[in-house]
């Protein structure tokens, strides 16, 4: 194990396979851990770019608990059908009277504050939107943390890969880029690391093990697993994990085979 993937994985106190949540046996991930592990240490806002499903909100929590933040909160705002009454409560100042003194306030920032806050699907609000929200949150800093800024929320903002030609034609995404000038981190998708597969399964039915006493012993065949490393992951690791949870309810507890996993899988199955 190199000494960037431990430092990376001590806040965990185990080795970093999946526990991390990304498994390293590819050496995909292992380049992503090494950048991970420099950007963690800045006081740099991070652009995370991939696929639906492949784990870009749990690799937000890592850069957060290796991070001098890591005592701070960490705090998801989800972008998906936002409308413009939440996006206002969340993000644009409010008057409070308070001590016979008028404050403003700044809801999620001072949530957030010494800590980081993750915009999770950040891709899917409406241009206007998305620069709108930029603009509201370094201006609530200023005012907010103006005499220490050092404390101010981090950002760390989730772009899927299918969203990022349409946004790169954007005059808003330039603009907002300037006025942050995050670091980006390509997140590639599962078909691409299919040696973090097996580590992926054995943390999933791990998890089902602990949960439900009546599966104490699940187990996936090698028959499974082989399968499992010749499909293609459109959903990425979060197709995975329903793949195995859904196996585990079929097998009824003790060996997932190939005839257990869902229909996308195995066109043979007679639904």
């Amino acid at each position: 194990m190199n000494a960037s993937a431990k430092t990376l994985t001590s806040w965990a106190g185990q080795e970093p396979t999946v526990e991390n949540g990304f498994g390293t046996g590819s050496l995909l991930m292992k380049d992503i851990f090494t950048k991970v592990e420099t950007i963690s240490r800045l006081e740099k806002h991070v652009v995370l770019i991939g696929e639906i499903g492949v784990g870009k909100k749990r690799l937000a929590e890592v850069i957060h608990k290796n991070s001098r933040r890591s005592d701070g909160p960490f705090h998801t705002f989800y972008c998906i059908d936002v409308d413009e009454a939440e996006f206002q409560e969340a993000f644009w100042e409010h008057i409070h009277f308070e001590n016979n003194h008028l404050q403003i306030k700044y809801d999620l920032l001072e949530k957030t504050g010494g800590g980081t806050l993750y915009l999770d699907q950040f891709s899917e609000l409406p241009d206007d939107l998305m620069l709108n929200l930029v603009h509201s949150y370094l201006r609530g800093c200023k005012q907010l943390f103006k005499y220490n800024l050092s404390i101010a929320p981090r950002l760390i903002i989730s772009v899927s890969q299918e969203a990022l030609q349409g946004l790169k034609k954007l005059k808003q995404w330039g603009e907002l880029l300037s006025s942050l000038n995050p670091i980006s981190i390509m997140v590639p998708p599962l078909r691409e690391r299919k040696e973090d597969i097996p580590r992926f399964i054995e943390i999933f039915l791990d998890e089902v093990r602990q949960s439900d006493p009546d599966r104490s012993h699940l187990q996936m065949s090698e028959a499974a697993i082989n399968e499992c490393m010749k499909y293609t992951w459109p959903g990425n690791i979060r197709q995975l994990k329903n793949a195995v949870l859904q196996g585990a309810i079929l097998s009824q507890g003790e060996v997932i085979e190939v005839h257990h996993m869902p229909f996308s899988m195995n066109w043979k199955l007679p639904y």
